[in-house]
């Protein structure tokens, strides 16, 4: 029989979101985001909804709808433009 890695495994370490006892992935909130941050949070979170059971993934989406990291992103934008620094993406 052949042994399959989970195609649904989630890194050994994740960056932007921390495990709780009630088996959701909580998200830490940053003030500031960089739009690499940005794109790192949201892959993180699907990898987070692929790997979770089909039961938990609505309440996850819900606790990340709680938190969104685009805001911070352009807070962190409008924070550059003030010093003349934004990228212009």
């Amino acid at each position: 029989m052949k042994s399959h890695p989970a195609d649904n495994a989630l890194p050994a370490k994740l960056r932007f979101h921390l495990l709780k006892d009630d088996g959701l992935h909580h998200p830490i909130q940053f003030t500031f985001v960089s739009e690499q941050m940005h794109r790192d949070i949201l892959d993180e979170r699907q990898a987070i909804l692929d790997a979770l059971p089909q039961a938990l993934r609505a309440q996850q989406m819900k606790l990340f709808s709680h938190y969104d990291p685009q805001a911070q992103a352009k807070a962190f934008q409008d924070l550059l433009r003030v010093f003349g620094t934004a990228s212009h993406a």
